[in-house]
């Protein structure tokens, strides 16, 4: 600020610019309920072939009914048996609601996980963490 004697004192005006930091943590604030809610299609041709899929909007895909929410959905095109299973390492142990399944070739499945940790591979022997186990989920040709 700066004036003489015969002048009224000029005072910087400050305007605020729109802030990019703003706009960053919205979108991320948007993500978290989309990561949440945005199910999952797996389909399956064969034992080592699928396509990942997100649904944006509720749908039907071959027959089967598909919506919000925290479910990943398993398309098998194969001609073989999948199976979905809960993997626990260290303490865990299976919580409510955690049930292993088959999936028929030809069938389709709903399971309640956003992600499986291990498609149509073998999961790893043991895992890091800081509690005292963990829980994975396997999808497995038979």
């Amino acid at each position: 600020m700066s004036f003489n004697s015969y002048q009224t004192p000029i005072y910087p005006i400050y305007q605020k610019e729109e802030s990019k930091n703003d706009a960053v943590l919205l979108l991320l604030l948007l993500t978290i309920p989309i990561n949440w809610f945005t199910p999952t299609i797996l389909t399956i041709t064969d034992c080592s072939n699928y396509t990942k899929e997100v649904v944006l909007f509720p749908t039907t895909k071959d027959g089967f009914k598909i919506n919000y929410g925290r479910a990943t959905y398993i398309l098998n095109k194969s001609d073989r048996n999948l199976t979905f299973e809960y993997y626990y390492y260290g303490d865990n142990t299976p919580a409510k609601g955690e049930e292993n399944k088959e999936i028929g070739p030809k069938q389709n499945a709903k399971v309640n996980v956003i992600s499986i940790d291990y498609i149509l591979s073998e999961p790893a022997e043991r895992v890091s963490t800081k509690s005292s186990g963990a829980t994975k989920t396997v999808l497995r040709c038979k």
